[in-house]
C-alpha cells in the first residue's frame, strides 16, 4: 500500500508522539520524579544486596506505581524515612533518609552510584541524565534527574550524596520535631526534679510538725501541773484545820482555869 504524503505525515506524527510518551530505558530500569510522594530510584534487585556490587544489576523501586516507570517495584514498607523534593531550572531531585534494615542492607555498606551507564540502558523519564546514590552506612540516599549533564555529576560518587546532590538529608516531618520534643521532655524531666526539690522543701513542714508535738508536750505538762495543785490545796486545808484545833484547845484550857 502506497501512502500519500498527507497520510505519511500523520503516521510519522503519531510515531513521534508515541516515542515521546514512552520513557527511554529498559523495562524495570526507568526512574521518575514527580513529587515528594511520587518518585523512584534504583536499588539492588534482591534484599541484602550490596549497592556497589549491584550497580550494573539495579532495578527501579518507586513510592507507588507510575506509568512513567513501567515494571518498577514498590519500596519496602518503612524503607523511606524522609523525602525532600526540589526542582531547579533544568533538574529535579529527591534527597532524604532510609532505614536500611527494611531491605536487609548492611549498615557497613558505604554505598554506590547508579546512573545512565550503570545499569546499562537505565534512564530517568522526561530527562536526559540521572545520578542516584544510596549510602546505607549513613542512612542516606539521593537522586537527581537533569537535562544538562553538568547538573548530574557522575564523576564524584566517592564524595557521597552531600557533594553529588546537595540537599536536605534530615528526617521526615514527623521525625525532625521529635528532637526538640524529646529535649523538651528532658526539660520537663528537669521540672519534675524541681518538683522533687519542692517536695524536699516540705521537710521544714515536718519540723513544724515537731513544733506541734512540742505544743502537745506543753499541754501535757500543764495537765500534770494542774494535777499537782490538788495535793497543794489539800495541804492548805489541813493547815487551816490544825490552826482551828489549836485555838480551841487554848480556849478550853483558859476556861478550865477560870472555873477552877
Amino acid at each position: 500500500m502506497i501512502l500519500s504524503a498527507k497520510n505519511l505525515l500523520v503516521v510519522l506524527a503519531g510515531t513521534s508522539a508515541l516515542a515521546m510518551a514512552a520513557p527511554a530505558g529498559n523495562q524495570g530500569q526507568v526512574v521518575q520524579i514527580t513529587s515528594s510522594s511520587d518518585w523512584c530510584m534504583m536499588m539492588p534487585p534482591t534484599p541484602g544486596g550490596g549497592i556497589a556490587e549491584n550497580e550494573h544489576r539495579g532495578i527501579a523501586f518507586c513510592t507507588k506505581e507510575n506509568s512513567s516507570a513501567p515494571g518498577a517495584k514498590v519500596f519496602p514498607k518503612g524503607f523511606i524515612q524522609s523525602a525532600h523534593y526540589v526542582t531547579g531550572k533544568d533538574y529535579v531531585q529527591v534527597t532524604g533518609m532510609i532505614d536500611p534494615a527494611q531491605y536487609q542492607m548492611s549498615m557497613t555498606d558505604r554505598g554506590g552510584q547508579f546512573d545512565n551507564k550503570a545499569p546499562t540502558g537505565s534512564a530517568c523519564a522526561n530527562y536526559k541524565y540521572y545520578v542516584n546514590l544510596i549510602e546505607p552506612n549513613d542512612n542516606r540516599y539521593c537522586i537527581r534527574c537533569c537535562n544538562n549533564k553538568s547538573d548530574c555529576n557522575t564523576g564524584k560518587s566517592t564524595h557521597g550524596c552531600s557533594v553529588v546532590v546537595p540537599g536536605d538529608y534530615s528526617g521526615s516531618g514527623s521525625v525532625t520535631p521529635t528532637g526538640p520534643t524529646s529535649s523538651g521532655s528532658n526539660t520537663a524531666t528537669g521540672t519534675s526534679t524541681a518538683s522533687a526539690t519542692v517536695s524536699g522543701s516540705v521537710q521544714p513542714t515536718g519540723t513544724a510538725t515537731v513544733t506541734g508535738t512540742a505544743s502537745v508536750a506543753t499541754t501535757t505538762s500543764s495537765s500534770t501541773k494542774t494535777d499537782m495543785v490538788t495535793p497543794t490545796q489539800t495541804t492548805s486545808d489541813a493547815a487551816t484545820t490544825k490552826k482551828t484545833l489549836t485555838l480551841g484547845a487554848v480556849l478550853a484550857f483558859g476556861m478550865a482555869i477560870l472555873f477552877a
